[in-house]
Formats: C-alpha cells, structure tokens, sequence
C-alpha cells in the first residue's frame, strides 16, 4: 500500500484553515491554507460575544461551516461526521477511520491538548487538528499550532473533542475524511461561488443581529471606539485584541485582498487599506495610545461599511 503523504502547515490562528490544507495534501493536492481561510468566511464582519470580547468575524461565520464550504467550493467533497451525544467513546472508531484517511478533528477544546505546553489553563479555546494515524494507544496528530507527529493519549482526545465548552459546537466529535475531488473548479467559477457565499454570509449575519438584537459590524466597532477614547476595556479584553483579534484581523485582511484583486480591485484595495488600520490599531492598543486607537478603530468601522455594502 502506497505511503500516505503527511504535509505539515502550522500557524494556531489559521488551524481550521491549515488542518484543511494538511487533509488536502494527505491526497496529493496543493491548495494554500491562506486561500482556504478566505473561501472560509470566517473573518469578515465583527461581533462580540456574551462575555464581552470583541472579534473581527463574521456573526454567521463558523469555522466549522467554513471548512464545509471552502472544500465545496475548491471542488471536493469529503465525509462530514459528528455526534448529537457525547458517548459512546469515539476513538474505535476513530482508530479504524484513520486506516483509510487522515481525518480534521474539530472543534476541540484546546485546554485539553496535553502535548502543548503553552495551552491555555482554562475551557473554552476552540482548536482544530488533522489526526494522521495510532502509534500504540495514542493518536497521532500535526496540530497547527507548532506541533507536528504530536501524541495524545484518548482521554485527553476525548475530552477535547467531545468540545462541551465551545459555545458553537454542532453536536459532538465532528470531523472531515477522505476527501475527493469531483469537478475541477475555474478561477471565474470560485470566484462567484466565492461571492454568493459571502453575500450569504452578510445576509445571514443580519437576520442572527436582528433576532439577538445584536450590534454587529460597522455599527458595533464604532461603539468599540467610543470604549478605547475612555480607555474602557479591561485588561481581559486587551489581552485578546493584543494576542489575537487586531493582528490576526490585519493577516486575514491581506489574505482577502490577494482573493480579490485580480477580479474585484475596489474590494480588494478595501481589505489592504483594512489591515494597515488593524496593524496600527494593533501598535496603538500595545502603546496605550487610547485616543489614536479610538481614531483608527473609527476608520476601521468606516471601512467595514463600506466592505459590506461592496458585497451585499
């Protein structure tokens, strides 16, 4: 039987986007995981979550749906499986899945990834991985956030990927295998399934902020702006627009306007303009420089008007 080849992408921020990446390449198709994390979805718009912390994504975009979608659309198809109910154990079946095909596991609670010693000590960090085979009674797995041929004993898998305290979890123990291209895909034809799932996306978003009675995009970053002139934030959420929300809304940014230059400049010159700001926000947050922040965080929501209306 021929080897499998086992590609290793790594970058926490973008592990539903590697992890796709990495399953694609078990098959010997190169597609890069900055293209899949914009096919994704996932990083336009903005939203806050109950606890109050701020993302620069979408209030309809999942990452779980995304890799769905971004496969759909890259032409391939691929088996989508999870749980309603935490049991029984899933690593039987696992085990012999993972004789026939590399597999995404996701999403996982990241607390329980006793390989990573930097992973978080509290619940709630959605995390995804490609498991590649078993090595005795551990999985082995390229885990994007650095850690390639890592080992997890089955409790450990089991806890995280039961997934109990990821707030958008659909059902339990979710996972993609053995993918298949079935159509080849033209660049003019990614780019309108591209553009309809986005609208989609906005249009989805919209219907979820109506329901909630939510704030969302532009409208809520403006608010954002109003909390950074009086240095409002707390030190909780700081930490996540420092080590997370700005930088990796500045990388996302770039990677949309790769996606749309060639097609659609004015998008794509909005999303260059959009990291820039995210990038100095970024700088200005780390400084202290509350009334700068407040100043770039208001062309920020600015700018994401102007994207959604360019979209929708």
């Amino acid at each position: 039987m021929r080897a499998r080849s086992e590609p290793f992408h790594d970058g926490y921020w973008y592990c539903y986007a590697n992890s796709t990446a990495m399953l694609l390449g078990t098959i010997g198709e190169s597609v890069s995981p900055r293209l899949i994390e914009a096919l994704s979805g996932v990083g336009l718009g903005a939203f806050q979550t109950p606890n109050g912390l701020p993302f620069f994504s979408g209030f309809a975009g999942l990452p779980d749906q995304g890799i769905s979608a971004a496969l759909d659309m890259l032409g391939f198809t691929c088996v989508e499986t999870s749980s309603e109910r935490p049991e029984p154990d899933p690593l039987e079946a696992l085990s012999a899945l993972l004789e026939r095909s590399a597999a995404i596991l996701g999403p996982l609670d990241m607390q329980h990834l006793t390989y990573n010693p930097l992973r978080p000590p509290f619940p709630g960090v959605d995390h995804f991985v490609l498991a590649l085979g078993m090595q005795g009674d551990r999985v082995r797995l390229h885990d994007p956030a650095g850690f390639a041929h890592a080992l997890i004993g089955g409790a450990d898998l089991e806890a995280a990927w039961r997934a109990d305290t990821i707030v958008y979890k659909r059902g339990h123990y979710r996972h993609w295998s053995q993918p298949r291209r079935v159509r080849e895909v033209s660049q003019s034809d990614l780019r309108e399934r591209a553009l309809a799932f986005f609208r989609q996306l906005y249009r989805q978003a919209q219907a979820l902020a109506v329901q909630h009675e939510a704030k969302i995009d532009g409208a809520l970053i403006r608010d954002w702006a109003q909390i950074m002139a009086r240095n409002g934030f707390d030190p909780r959420q700081i930490g996540h627009l420092t080590r997370f929300a700005l930088p990796l809304g500045a990388k996302r940014a770039m990677d949309y306007a790769a996606f749309f230059d060639p097609f659609l400049a004015e998008l794509g010159g909005l999303k260059r303009a959009q990291a820039q700001e995210f990038g100095a926000c970024h700088s200005q947050v780390v400084a202290g420089d509350w009334r700068a922040a407040s100043d770039t965080m208001l062309r920020l929501a600015e700018i994401e008007d102007r994207i959604g209306e360019a979209l929708r």
